[in-house]
């Protein structure tokens, strides 16, 4: 009786994967293949990357900061599941999907998050002009305190006095007030660099507005311009409502992020199934 139920006990786990035994397509050498592929690629991406990031300047290093905590993230992942695939070690392939979970949670957040923006980063057409308009109203507060943190503003405010990104509107001052409403004007452009259209501010030049008898006191943002180039609007919610905007736009579509956690699941299932054989195989 002692021995049946030995007996029985080693086949429960062999059956649980028998069905592995059905299928003939190479998962563990796919799995080793694709790994070594990104393996290298990951590699050059954390090298140049982490180059760039101390040869950029403060102002620049918002780009390249979460590319090295990408970059190296994907580095070890790699890593473990090409060694992993490679020894055939259950504990590598442990640790490699406890990262692997760790990387599809921060993928599908970030699809979460561009979904969000996509829906909520809805500019407003001023009547009369070409000019859209942005209002830091219209987002979620989640997403505002995410994004625009209010002790960090300052950082955000200096680099953009420092950039010059108002220069190219102001290239032209004897631009006439009929041609710059029709103006197609970036973002940054329209929510910093002048002040909202609805303070009925008279426009003399592309830097140079004055107070009318139109003049709106209640909305914070027309308290805040100044004419000052150091100054502009660049304290107005408008301008922070932009950076929001901003960072939609150079965010990947929703699109790209749904193609992005399939193929990241895809080459998860391989790496599954590889476990599975490995782990077969051991107990034959």
């Amino acid at each position: 009786m002692a021995k049946e139920k030995e007996e029985q006990k080693k086949e429960k786990p062999s059956s649980s994967l028998s069905f592995l035994k059905e299928i003939s397509f190479p998962f563990n050498t796919t799995f080793l293949i694709v790994n070594a592929i990104f393996l290298v690629t990951s590699a050059f991406w954390f090298v140049t990357v982490s180059t760039l990031h101390y040869k950029t300047d403060e102002c620049n290093r918002f780009l390249t900061t979460p590319g090295i905590f990408v970059s190296f993230a994907l580095l070890a992942m790699t890593l473990t599941g090409f060694y992993a695939a490679y020894y055939k070690s259950d504990c590598l392939f442990r640790i490699h999907f406890f990262i692997f979970f760790l990387w599809m949670f921060v993928v599908v957040a970030k699809a979460v998050f561009v979904y969000c923006l996509h829906h909520e980063t809805n500019p407003r057409l001023f009547p009369g002009t070409k000019i859209h308009e942005f209002r830091f109203e219209d987002y979620s507060g989640w997403v505002r305190r995410l994004v625009i943190k209010e002790d960090e503003w300052y950082r955000t405010r200096r680099c953009l006095v420092k950039d010059n990104v108002c220069n190219t509107l102001f290239s032209n001052q004897n631009m006439p007030a009929s041609e710059f409403y029709q103006m197609n004007l970036t973002p940054l452009q329209s929510g910093c660099c002048k002040p909202p259209l609805s303070c009925g501010f008279k426009y003399e030049k592309p830097n140079l507005w004055k107070v009318s008898r139109y003049y709106n006191n209640l909305e914070e943002d027309c308290k805040t311009w100044n004419n000052s180039a150091n100054t502009l609007c660049f304290d107005c919610y408008s301008c922070k409502a932009v950076i929001i905007a901003d960072l939609h736009n150079n965010s990947f579509s929703l699109t790209i992020n749904i193609l992005h956690i399939i193929f990241s699941l895809s080459i998860g299932i391989v790496g599954w199934f590889a476990w599975l054989r490995s782990l077969r195989a051991t107990q034959n």
